[in-house]
């Protein structure tokens, strides 16, 4: 994006994901962003990329649909100031795609519905949709005549204004398993995005509340000399139990100044394929995948892998500060040396956090909440204290496998769902079949 420019970007009539990947990077290397419903005149728009600032004119919908912004647009050209247009979804398509009314449509908030609807007839059929395309989508089927004083109800939100009504036979959206659903994500946020994507594909509301926030260890002294001894080839094999203890690792070997040939002679193992592909992403393949994603089956299929080697390897396994201990007890109980060195250490987020999950679930606005891992089960009840179990009474509750399950038992929580693969995706997926 050059400087001097004033660029009009559509955002689409609803979810933010439909936005065009040009209007996300538009909107990230602007200097100056203006929403039109904030009001700030199209002269100061002008005069600001005049001085050679980057200038966004955020336009709900897309722009060429907007009369308002198509004006807005004519006066970029006519100041002589360089401009470009970013298309995005308009309200036709969305209204189409998402509410299942195919014909003229347009964005509006409710104090604008009026003009969209003015040249139709009083008893025409009209459906106002708010949200389009998110979990909290929602249709009111009116007439152009009622309108304008039923539109409120749907709140100040742009909304779509859609000539017709909707076709049930393709209003496929509103019945995706998760739809309108909002499920509490409780992973670190780092690794929260993706679980949060997977629900949003299901048509769920993502509430992403990190239980545990990731930060170095406070002695970083033992991670760096286990990598220095990585690099001279003093280690046989690394277990990985998570992605974040790939990412630390990497991070501490490229902290030292080196690559990925620092593991050219050690071997890697691998939890699970989350694991694996954090792996991959720096070039390194894991020699051995766990079948089953808990400690145990890690430590087997290390042992099994290592019947051909030396005697008494020396293994790293770089993990969270806290962490059950099976696999480097059963890789000790095998004759293996094994280095246990922390890579990150876990700590709550703050209190404001905590204080407003827990008015969500007092007023019951979550409706499953999802479990990755047994830190993640004990972080959360003792976030939530001694009204933990009766708090989280009400909400689905989903595992990510048997031994969360297990973790979140002890507890004294009921759990409605365990995933039979245990990944994040098994996970999402047994979510939704348990609204089939």
């Amino acid at each position: 994006m050059p400087p001097g420019i004033l660029s009009f970007v559509s955002l689409g009539p609803g979810d933010p994901a439909l936005r065009a990947g040009r209007a996300a990077a538009r909107i990230a290397a602007a200097d100056v962003v203006a929403h039109d419903a904030d009001g700030v005149p199209v002269a100061e728009l002008i005069e600001q990329a005049r001085g050679g600032k980057r200038v966004v004119r955020a336009v709900t919908g897309d722009t060429l649909e907007s009369v308002s912004a198509l004006e807005e647009v004519l006066a970029a050209a006519r100041a002589g100031v360089p401009f470009e247009v970013v298309p995005g979804v308009g309200a036709r398509a969305a209204a189409a795609a998402f509410a299942g009314v195919v014909g003229r449509a347009a964005v509006a908030r409710a104090d604008g519905v009026v003009a969209v609807v003015a040249r139709e007839p009083p008893e025409a059929v009209v459906t106002l949709v708010a949200g389009a395309g998110t979990a909290s989508q929602r249709l009111l089927v009116t007439t152009a005549g009622e309108a304008a004083a039923r539109a409120p109800e749907l709140g100040d939100e742009p909304m779509i204004v859609a000539l017709g009504a909707p076709d049930d036979a393709l209003r496929w959206f509103e019945r995706q398993p998760l739809f309108g659903k909002r499920v509490l994500v409780t992973r670190a946020r780092d690794q929260a995005e993706g679980t949060a994507s997977l629900l949003r594909e299901h048509g769920a509301e993502p509430l992403v509340v990190p239980t545990i926030e990731l930060r170095a260890p406070a002695d970083g002294a033992p991670l760096a000399r286990a990598v220095a001894s990585l690099r001279t080839g003093g280690y046989a094999w690394i277990a990985f139990t998570s992605a974040n203890g790939v990412e630390r690792t990497w991070d501490a070997v490229a902290a030292a100044g080196g690559d990925a040939r620092a593991f050219a002679a050690t071997r890697l193992a691998a939890i699970g394929p989350a694991t694996a592909r954090a792996l991959e992403a720096h070039g390194l393949r894991a020699d051995v995948v766990a079948s089953e994603f808990v400690g145990e089956a890690l430590a087997g299929a290390l042992l099994a892998a290592m019947k051909d080697g030396p005697s008494a390897p020396r293994v790293l396994l770089p993990r969270a500060a806290r962490a059950r201990d099976a696999v480097p007890d059963a890789l000790r109980a095998a004759g293996c040396t094994v280095d246990v060195v922390s890579a990150y250490e876990t700590h709550p987020p703050p209190a404001a956090t905590v204080e407003a999950l827990v008015r969500d679930l007092q007023a019951r606005r979550v409706d499953a909440v999802t479990f990755t891992s047994s830190s993640t089960v004990d972080n959360l009840c003792d976030l939530l204290g001694s009204r933990a179990v009766e708090l989280l009474s009400a909400p689905r509750v989903a595992s990510i496998g048997p031994i969360t399950t297990a973790a979140a038992l002890a507890r004294g929580l009921r759990v409605d769902v365990t995933a039979a693969q245990y990944t994040v995706p098994g996970l999402v997926r047994a979510l939704a079949d348990s609204y089939g």
